[in-house]
């Protein structure tokens, strides 16, 4: 049986018994309600997105429904390599909520497992555990067995809570909320030996459980009670939880979960998950990488394989023989083979480790692509290290994938932080084990799509989004990987060779300077027989945390509340009536104060210093935040009292206000009022503008850059508009232009908004409606199109949205980008304006334009030559000052001699201003008081002359301004000064050299010795 298989006779099964197919949640932990449970980073099991429906918050169409779910655990990553540990797997489900209980939902799982029209395996290898006090279930399972001539006394089980009761061990020690006993379904895995008979205790099975003769595959949890208790200490969480009580629930639900790959090989009688059709066409593209890849010369002729082990099928009758003969474990190479492995070894280095470390197989004379080509097939190569890494980088690559399908991207936080981490680790395998030295995970996708993708639309239709995430992180990995190589390889070498332990602050070095994950370091040192000082990694991070630790803006009081309205018989969600009206006549039907405030405290005082409240209408026009459109505001006015409205939130259905009274009002006087909402128009008329000009940005980036081109967050406000997407790289100019000019032009064209209302998610998708990265959507949506273009023609814009538009894109205005940045790793960030706000950035801009026209003297229109002219000027400027920076360093152009008791110092300049020779006369003058200094200015048609004289050799008789007349008549000039300082000018530059010549005859004349 195939996983394709399991899963359609999965639901076919639960169908046929009057449940509906639900689809899977999104990997992201988001309810049926729409609400992201933030207590969670994955989705982890089938039952989450349903939590409401247990609760009785929310009721499904059919309160029966079965689902195939798929799944992210991280919590044994370490593991995966082994035959069956997993990151992503699929859970199949069967749900009730309220409906059928116990005895019901053990006969499915009984008839599902071993009628011959469904899964038909051997009742011989089954056993069944209950929870010891749950003599219900016990009864129920003891009266199947009989009745197929089973003996219950070795195959049915009563176990305590630690393996029977949901959540674990919760009968007694809590945690408070909904809990019950649960049923586990257990299938004989050993060939070697049968099925246990006769005397088998508990006692027995447990051993054989544990020894992994016994597999799990099936789980049913029947929630029941609602435990109640309180902290033992509440100054100490960790003491865990009195128990007060455990009443029944208003009604009881099933939750069943079988895991799909486990059970798909313990029915196919293999020894590992990895040998099932799941994962079989992700090995043959690892093969068909690796046969391209450079291949050592000490690759010896591939060995002829090992011949599949021969044995019956288990379990599934004709079809699960068939499948076994295909699948069954095989090994390849012989105890000789793995003898010699590590007999030939290299010093050779690849990515600066030892050859044979990065081509394992080379000792075997087994090429790697055999190996991979081995393992398409379902067989088990006789090679640890390569079925290790090839099994890493296939689970893997699956939840990569899977993830960022649901709109999950790399990051150093979060998910993204775990998504990163696979990536990086299947990277590190791929690089070092399996020796591909180009680029090859977004290759792999292609296995996953094969595998997948006819279940799971997702994988193709966000096929470009995904193979340019893997191709980008892989590439900035492999930068990562070869900075960091060298600093680590450098570190290693000054370790004593005996030293146990990787110092933890350089550990934090890596990671902090070269992004190197600490698991990667972990994994390096450990193949040098080291591990990690963690411990003094962990010191290193809080110590730079600390160092850059900032206070940061919060949202409001408001921001992230769960408002729990007390309204007899359960919340009533609110009647939206914003997308055809903003103002609305309604009825308050709950008021309570800001939640866990208290009165008197500073930040819940509105403007007028009454305190804030929280309120909810029947029927409302404001907009509640979601995504990426920002809440309305706006007022809501009753008879004598008037309400601010600051920020809405939708808590199960119920928009929830927070408001600001304009006068004294407690919240118990607010209840039943009818009053008048009105939503701030002229906002809301800014947002709308933004919103769609969003949708016009988006198709038109895609347009310019690419179809991998996918939103990876926003911002619709009333000021501005930002739009995350990925793209592995800056935006150019021209590109940016051409997106601007693309959205103008259909603001230009004035084209119509239409919206379709309440059709069904797969018809919109079969519109081509874009669906929004990482959104879970319902069976129902709303789809907005730019364009009049009908149903079964592509539209420049349709995308699955909940937001409010513009009746027609001319609303919008001037469309205008502000900037273009990086947000993340793979992620750009573009920020722009709209109507009002382009007009205040036009205005803005023109005002400066003028300004800066006024400075440099020209007109706005001449601005950018006159900046040039500028520039250039500037630029003559700085050389001209290097150039005498030049000789007051060097002072080599001047020519002292001694004229009498005093010295004089001579310099001609050849370019420049009368400014620079004064500058060249107050250097060479400068702590000389006996000194006369005459620098002369010739060149480019200009003459002058400066003189500057010593306090001293004034007192001999030297005086500038006599001296500088006599030398500037030399040159058709004249001019005088201060005894001390003087200038001249001059009309015949080619006299300067003899006019400068004359003035030691000139000087020694006036000197009184």
């Amino acid at each position: 049986m195939t996983v394709r298989e399991l899963r359609e006779k999965y639901l076919a099964f639960f169908e046929s018994k009057g449940h509906s197919a639900f689809p899977s949640a999104p990997l992201i932990p988001i309810d049926v309600t729409g609400r992201l449970d933030e207590s969670l980073l994955f989705n982890g099991a089938g039952m989450i997105q349903f939590k409401p429906y247990f609760r009785g918050i929310a009721k499904p169409e059919n309160v029966n429904l079965t689902t195939c779910q798929k799944c992210v655990r991280t919590g044994d990553i370490e593991a995966v390599g082994d035959p069956n540990h997993l990151t992503f797997f699929e859970m199949l489900g069967n749900f009730s909520f309220g409906d059928y209980f116990k005895a019901q939902a053990i006969a499915y799982s009984w008839e599902f497992l071993t009628s011959p029209e469904w899964l038909g395996l051997d009742k011989n290898r089954l056993a069944f555990t209950v929870f010891e006090e749950d003599e219900e279930s016990f009864g129920e399972w003891e009266r199947w067995l009989r009745s197929s001539d089973l003996d219950p006394s070795n195959r049915l089980f009563k176990l305590n809570e630690d393996t029977n009761y949901w959540p674990a061990g919760s009968f007694s020690a809590g945690p408070p909320g909904p809990c019950g006993p649960n049923s586990e379904m257990f299938f004989w895995l050993s060939n070697e030996e049968p099925p246990p008979s006769g005397n088998y205790s508990k006692e027995d099975f447990i051993r054989d459980e544990a020894a992994g003769k016994w597999l799990e595959i099936w789980n049913d949890v029947f929630i029941q009670f609602d435990w109640e208790g309180h902290l033992k200490n509440p100054e100490r969480p960790n003491e865990g939880w009195a128990k007060d009580g455990m009443p029944p629930l208003p009604f009881k639900s099933v939750d069943t979960g079988m895991g799909m790959e486990r059970s798909v090989a313990t029915m196919n009688g293999l020894k590992s998950c990895y040998q099932t059709d799941a994962f079989l066409p992700i090995f043959r593209i690892l093969g068909e990488i690796s046969s391209q890849a450079p291949i050592h010369p000490r690759h010896a002729e591939p060995l002829p394989l090992a011949t599949k082990e021969e044995g019956e099928g288990v379990g599934v009758g004709g079809s699960g023989e068939a499948r076994r003969s295909e699948l069954e474990t095989g090994s390849l190479g012989s105890g000789e083979l793995h003898e010699t492995r590590h007999s030939s070894r290299s010093h050779e280095r690849v990515h600066g480790l030892p050859e044979e470390q990065a081509h394992p197989s080379a000792s075997l004379g087994i090429p790697i692509h055999v190996l991979m080509q081995a393992m398409a097939q379902g067989l088990i190569p006789n090679d640890e290290t390569i079925v290790h890494a090839a099994r890493i980088i296939a689970d893997h690559i699956r939840t990569a994938v899977f993830c960022i399908a649901d709109g999950v991207l790399p990051s150093n936080t979060g998910r993204g932080y775990v998504l990163r981490r696979l990536i990086r680790r299947a990277i590190l395998k791929g690089q070092r084990v399996l020796g591909f030295e180009d680029l090859f995970l977004y290759r792999v996708y292609d296995g996953v799509v094969e595998s997948m993708g006819h279940h799971y639309g997702e994988l193709l239709e966000r096929r470009e989004v995904i193979v340019e995430t893997l191709r980008n992180e892989e590439t900035l990995f492999r930068r990562t990987l070869q900075q960091g190589l060298i600093r680590f390889n450098t570190t290693l070498s000054g370790i004593p060779k005996d030293a146990k332990q990787f110092p933890g602050e350089e550990a934090f070095f890596l990671y902090d300077t070269f992004g190197f994950p600490l698991e990667v370091t972990e994994e390096l040192v450990e193949e040098n027989g080291m591990s990690v000082d963690v411990d003094g990694y962990e010191a290193a991070m809080r110590e730079a945390q600390e160092r850059s630790r900032a206070v940061g803006g919060g949202d409001t009081v408001y921001g992230g509340v769960t408002i729990i309205f007390d309204i007899e018989g359960g919340p009533t969600p609110t009647e939206f009536t914003g997308y055809l009206e903003t103002q609305s006549d309604a009825t308050i039907v709950a008021a309570l104060r800001a939640p866990e405030q208290e009165q008197d405290a500073p930040n819940t005082q509105g403007q007028d210093g009454h305190p804030t409240l929280v309120v909810a209408l029947d029927r409302s026009p404001f907009y509640s935040q979601s995504g990426g459109q920002i809440s309305d505001t706006g007022v809501i006015k009753g008879d004598g009292f008037e309400l601010k409205v600051i920020d809405v939130t939708k808590e199960q259905g119920v928009y929830v206000h927070l408001v600001e009274p304009q006068s004294p009002v407690e919240p118990e006087e607010l209840f039943g009022k009818r009053v008048k909402a009105i939503v701030d128009v002229k906002r809301r008329g800014s947002i709308r503008r933004n919103h769609t000009a969003t949708h016009l940005m988006h198709a038109a980036l895609r347009n310019v850059l690419g179809k991998h081109v996918t939103q990876a967050g926003s911002y619709v406000g009333p000021d501005r508009l930002r739009f995350d997407f990925t793209h592995g790289k800056a935006m150019t100019p021209q590109e940016l232009a051409e997106v601007e000019h693309i959205v103008n032009e259909k603001v230009l064209d004035n084209r119509s908004v239409k919206t379709y209302v309440d059709i069904p998610v797969a018809e919109a998708k079969a519109m081509g409606a874009m669906a929004l990265f990482g959104e879970k959507y319902g069976n129902l949506v709303r789809v907005v199109q730019v364009g009049d273009e009908p149903e079964t023609v592509p539209a420049f814009s349709r995308e699955l949205c909940g937001g409010t538009h513009v009746r027609s894109t001319g609303e919008i205005g001037l469309f205008k980008i502000l900037s273009e940045a990086s947000a993340a790793s793979g992620i750009r960030r573009i920020e722009a304006v709209t109507g009002e706000g382009a007009y205040e950035w036009v205005l803005d801009l023109s005002k400066q334009v003028r300004e800066a026209a006024h400075v440099l003297k020209a007109n706005p229109h001449d601005l950018v030559s006159a900046v040039e002219r500028a520039q250039e000027q500037v630029r003559d400027l700085n050389k001209r000052l290097e150039r005498l920076r030049s000789q007051a360093a060097t002072g080599s152009a001047a020519q002292v001699k001694q004229v009498g008791s005093v010295e004089l110092a001579v310099e001609k300049l050849t370019e420049g201003e009368t400014k620079d020779a004064t500058l060249v006369a107050d250097r060479l003058a400068q702590n000389a008081p006996n000194r006369v200094v005459v620098v002369g200015l010739g060149g480019n048609g200009k003459t002058s002359f400066v003189v500057k004289v010593g306090d001293e050799a004034l007192k001999k008789g030297a005086h500038a301004g006599n001296l500088v007349k006599e030398v500037a008549k030399i040159a058709g000039g004249g001019g005088g000064g201060r005894p001390d300082f003087a200038t001249a000018g001059g009309k015949e530059p080619e006299k300067v050299d003899e006019a400068l010549a004359a003035a030691e005859g000139l000087l020694s004349e006036m000197l009184k010795d």
